[in-house]
């Protein structure tokens, strides 16, 4: 499915208005629509304040989009009431958007149980494809915009031949062929495993990236998941990362550990979660 429309939950902090200059490089993957959302908590509060809440947070929007308005994409706000994570799943259903775009702290995993965290939350209970991108990332960079236009630059997408793995795979070719430099297929297999029929299967995956005249190769790794896929990210010095996901609760995740998760907290580039 084409990425073009794209939603961008924000708090009103100005740290955000690095994560609208992100979303705009996002033009060089398709992109040319914005929704650009905060959401405001009504519970137990007078409909009087929130009013006053609504009408600031519009004001606040208004001014943080100026410059994504000036780039050329078409950019809509939105307040919505409510809890954040619930408040913006919804709206991406109602708006009918392609992928949930937006900034995470990278919170570890005791801290994302006993705070909660967006989103992880959109992560690990929704049903949308997510990007993500730490704050500190966008804040090392000179120029956030060229995170998101190089994305593609030197992709890596990791698979475990799930069904979320090999989703995660074809929506590499989801953004138009000029923005992919190239394509590496990455398997983690356990250590001693005979890797003759994920061989077997990477050959298959590569001939999709032949068909859309995309670069690309594959890498089997041996070692745990997550600290193998980080590993590699890092030596390839990889511009950005898609993998799949597995639903589980946010206790689960505390204890038991989530590669997508672990992925999305500490990658060293922009992040894609695909359900």
């Amino acid at each position: 499915m084409p990425i073009n429309y794209v939603l961008v939950p924000v708090s009103l902090d100005e740290r955000d208005e690095k994560m609208l200059e992100y979303a705009c490089g996002l033009g060089s993957q398709g992109v040319n629509r914005l929704l650009v959302a905060t959401a405001v908590e009504t519970s137990g509060v007078e409909a009087p304040v929130i009013a006053a809440e609504v009408d600031r947070a519009r004001e606040r929007l208004a001014a943080m989009t100026a410059s994504a308005r000036d780039s050329g994409m078409h950019v809509e706000v939105r307040v919505v009431p409510g809890d954040t994570a619930n408040a913006i799943v919804s709206l991406a259903h109602q708006a009918g958007i392609d992928v949930i775009c937006l900034a995470t702290e990278g919170k570890s995993s005791v801290d994302y149980m006993l705070a909660g965290s967006v989103s992880e939350d959109l992560v690990s209970t929704g049903t949308d494809r997510i990007m993500t991108v730490r704050y500190s990332l966008l804040e090392a960079a000179e120029h956030p915009s060229s995170l998101a236009r190089d994305f593609a630059r030197r992709l890596v997408v990791a698979t475990d031949f799930s069904s979320s793995g090999t989703r995660a795979w074809l929506s590499a070719f989801d953004r138009p062929r000029d923005a992919i430099g190239e394509l590496v297929l990455l398997h983690v297999a356990a250590p001693g495993e005979d890797n003759s029929r994920a061989e077997i299967r990477l050959h298959g995956m590569l001939e999709i990236a032949e068909e859309h005249d995309v670069p690309a190769r594959y890498e089997i790794r041996e070692g745990e998941p997550a600290q193998t896929i980080l590993t590699f990210l890092e030596e390839s010095h990889a511009t950005g990362v898609i993998t799949g996901r597995r639903g589980r609760g946010r206790l689960t995740q505390a204890i038991l550990g989530s590669v997508s998760m672990r992925i999305l907290r500490e990658a060293p580039c922009p992040v894609v979660i695909q359900p």
